[in-house]
């Protein structure tokens, strides 16, 4: 199987790389970071490579529309993940989506436009490394696994979902692990089956909830609870508090912004705190005792301590 991708007007390939389609477990794990930084395009990448699996994190922007052209030989099961949002600082609203989907040989060019931070998460798996990991008469994949076999392209889901706090911080401990030799791979072959254990979960949660629907009223309110969210995290409300000011139960409210949002209200604040801290950090290289207080910890060892679960490093590493 070869994964080669690149920006067609910079006639500059971004990567190239072969991978075994057969998994051998003694073959080495290759870690690669690249950037690209100029007047019209800002990516960073991060290619890790074994036999059977191919991973990319790309984060990029751009000042003008540009198209990525990317192609594949071979059969491959892709994990895939996109994040984007405005460039904006202001109040920004990240948006995600994923699917898994079987793709043979395929070449495709897709136009990715201006003033949008992207973040691209893909796991390229060989057909035969896939279904050394899934049980293949599992009724849970039979109806992907039958145009699998066929050698017919296919998405797992219907519809892209939205990625949850759990698939986003197995991606970041995954791309941010320290670990090297046999226990580097080993703990990628585990965050790669815990990323498809999630989309298979939410996937029968989906179904289940295939009847939910959600009024314009629900909406208006379940924004509002996340506005206040990002605007107060230096001292947030109870979910008690953030129920009787949006005139709803906090039973409803819990359960309405998990369902909505694929991440419960503690998960999303977490979430909102770690990526603001870490802008604090690097963007404002504001002292760690601050960013502390503004992001809503009164001991700076507890925000010292949940900044290193999230990001798997201290803050005092950013700073250095």
């Amino acid at each position: 199987m070869i994964v080669r991708s690149k920006i067609l007007e910079l006639d500059k390939c971004l990567f190239e790389q072969e991978v075994l389609d057969i998994y051998i477990p003694e073959n080495p794990v290759v870690e690669c970071r690249t950037a690209i930084d100029n007047d019209h395009v800002h990516m960073e990448n991060f290619q890790l490579a074994t036999s059977g699996m191919f991973i990319l994190q790309a984060k990029m922007n751009f000042s003008k529309p540009v198209h990525f052209q990317t192609e594949i030989e071979g059969d491959a099961v892709m994990s895939q993940f996109i994040f984007y949002g405005p460039c904006s600082k202001v109040n920004p609203r990240e948006v995600s989506r994923h699917n898994i989907r079987f793709i043979p040989s395929f070449n495709s060019t897709l136009e990715i436009q201006h003033g949008i931070d992207y973040h691209f998460f893909i796991a390229v798996l060989s057909k035969e490394y896939f279904l050394s990991l899934v049980k293949r008469d599992s009724l849970l994949l039979q109806e992907f696994i039958e145009q699998l076999n066929l050698g017919h392209q296919t998405s797992y889901m219907q519809k892209d979902c939205t990625a949850t706090f759990e698939m986003q911080q197995t991606i970041v401990e995954l791309v941010e692990s320290k670990k090297i030799g046999e226990i580097r791979r080993l703990h990628l072959e585990s965050c790669i089956l815990a990323l498809l254990m999630y989309q298979f979960e939410q996937y029968l949660e989906f179904r289940s909830d295939s009847g939910l629907s959600f009024s314009n009223e629900d909406i208006l309110r379940l924004e509002q609870a996340r506005i206040i969210l990002e605007n107060r995290i230096a001292n947030p409300p109870t979910q008690r508090e953030l129920a009787s000011e949006l005139l709803t139960s906090e039973s409803k409210l819990r359960k309405d912004f998990r369902r909505y949002y694929s991440i419960t209200i503690n998960n999303y604040l977490m979430q909102v705190r770690m990526k603001k801290a870490k802008s604090y950090l690097l963007d404002e290289r504001l002292p760690i005792y601050e960013v502390a207080a503004l992001t809503g910890y009164s001991h700076q060892n507890n925000f010292t301590n949940a900044f290193k679960r999230y990001y798997g490093v201290p803050p005092i590493e950013l700073k250095n």
